[in-house]
């Protein structure tokens, strides 16, 4: 019954875990949806071969794609060329939905979404440590660029009427004041990791806000106050949740690999939160994600 909307199979299995496995164990389970989210221009394919060779060629209907640049350093200083494969990539997946049969039972839900993309002054930034060795960096000093690649997203996100995954680590300023200034209005803060006036910001230009499994994470009563706290403050009508897998792993499965599977654990303690059943808000948000991923292919 669950929905994971933002997700990275490829990732998953670059940790080692099955992805056959994992995908039958969410079939089993009747998952609803799982968001599997690109990063690099260029990796739809790749990605998209990785989930059919784990299923014996089909794709199950519950999965569906994102293509999205990552705001990484090698990605900034190319950006006409990373466009360019992005381009492409967006066509091929759009393409995969117009033609897929309706009477196929693998047939994709008809959800597509561009991203993830945005800012990431965590890595990014003067003074901050370029790692050569970690997957999201090398960081960059190149600022300009990096916002640069982020609003000719927004522009293509645009041009092809899809909605927009935000990445925003410590850079909300620069990052509402983008998508502010290109009036862009129909997307999701993935992630989201800032607290409640920023959230109202994104709300009120009509952003999504999407809770992955940090929220599970509190021990002190002062941290599930706060985290209670931004979950009851976004309309729900606005929230979504999401695993990051392979990062960001719940309780109590903490310090292992993440997958989509654990998004259960999410759900859980969201409804916690918000004093509704499991299944209340499990229907909630797969009706948010039907509005906001949805795309018309005919």
């Amino acid at each position: 019954m669950f929905s994971d909307t933002h997700c990275h199979f490829s990732h998953v299995a670059s940790r080692g875990l099955s992805v056959a496995t994992l995908i039958s164990d969410m079939l089993e389970d009747k998952y609803r949806l799982a968001m599997d989210i690109g990063t690099i221009p260029g990796d739809f394919a790749e990605r998209r071969s990785l989930i059919q060779d784990a299923c014996k060629g089909e794709i199950p209907s519950f999965i569906s794609f994102s293509c999205g640049i990552w705001p990484q350093a090698k990605s900034i200083k190319n950006q006409a060329k990373s466009l360019q494969l992005l381009e492409a990539d967006i066509k091929a997946m759009l393409g995969r939905l117009s033609t897929s049969s309706e009477n196929d039972a693998t047939t994709p839900l008809c959800f597509a979404a561009l991203g993830e993309c945005g800012l990431d002054r965590y890595w990014n930034g003067t003074g901050k440590k370029h790692d050569e060795d970690n997957e999201d960096g090398p960081g960059t000093d190149d600022l300009d660029g990096e916002e640069a690649l982020f609003s000719q997203q927004l522009d293509m996100a645009h041009k092809y009427n899809l909605p927009v995954i935000v990445h925003s680590r410590e850079a909300f300023e620069p990052t509402y004041s983008i998508v502010k200034n290109q009036n862009a209005q129909n997307g999701v803060i993935h992630c989201f990791s800032y607290e409640i006036p920023e959230a109202r910001a994104f709300l009120d230009q009509g952003w999504y806000i999407s809770f992955p499994g940090n929220i599970t994470w509190g021990k002190k009563p002062v941290q599930n106050e706060r985290i209670q706290s931004l979950l009851s403050f976004v309309p729900k009508d606005r929230l979504l949740l999401e695993t990051d897998a392979p990062y960001l792993t719940p309780a109590p499965h903490r310090g292992k690999i993440n997958t989509p599977w654990h998004v259960r654990f999410i759900y859980e303690k969201a409804a916690e939160f918000l004093g509704m059943e499991t299944a209340a808000l499990a229907e909630l948000v797969f009706v948010n994600a039907e509005k906001l991923f949805g795309v018309t292919t005919k």
